[in-house]
């Protein structure tokens, strides 16, 4: 009976100086026991082999800045990353830690050994996550985060994809998107705004 009285205390002394915080800590999830947002909390590899749950493990709780690519594109691809490279030095402090660049490949024919040579050749600093999964898990993901052509022709061709960025603060639920194109200037503004 005491025992059970002491955790019933420790409970409620957590949960009241814990406010708001404490809260934020857990994943938002919603009466279906989805995320707030509705993010597929599919599975991924990452360039290191392991195994990780998008919304779990990767988004939940922190801020994100989101890139869709592949390791083989020609086309807006290089520029893209090159762009969040430069970006990822304006974030030394929090990069890796609460705030997450994560790029996810729309080729599941890109394994853990093609992604940690992507991230190699391209300058990506420790604790940028590259994720590679099953092609319906790319897409629902895509789909849910508003990351696809509205033309299915268009968005049907893997080499017509934008180089839109999905940034995202799952904590404070800021979400936007932002051009992996051009000056890095504008980029680091929007990341700072969802922070």
């Amino acid at each position: 009976m005491l025992l059970r009285a002491a955790i019933v205390l420790s409970c409620i002394v957590l949960i009241a100086l814990g406010g708001e915080d404490a809260a934020d800590a857990h994943p938002r999830r919603d009466a279906t026991g989805q995320n707030a947002r509705g993010i597929p909390n599919a599975t991924f590899v990452d360039q290191h082999g392991r195994s990780l749950r998008l919304y779990d493990d990767v988004i939940c709780g922190h801020s994100v800045v989101l890139q869709f690519m592949y390791t083989q594109c020609e086309g807006v691809c290089p520029a893209s990353t090159a762009t969040l490279v430069e970006a990822q030095a304006a974030f030394e402090d929090s990069f890796g830690k609460n705030l997450r660049f994560v790029s996810i490949s729309l080729d599941e024919r890109d394994g853990p050994q093609e992604l940690a040579d992507y991230a190699s050749n391209r300058g990506m600093a420790d604790g940028w996550i590259l994720l590679s999964g099953k092609s319906n898990d790319i897409e629902s993901v895509r789909r849910a985060l508003g990351a696809y052509d509205p033309d299915p022709e268009v968005d049907s061709v893997r080499s017509n994809h934008s180089a839109g960025l999905v940034l995202g603060n799952d904590a404070k639920d800021r979400w936007t998107m932002a051009s992996g194109l051009g000056s890095v200037a504008p980029l680091v503004r929007s990341i700072r705004r969802i922070l």
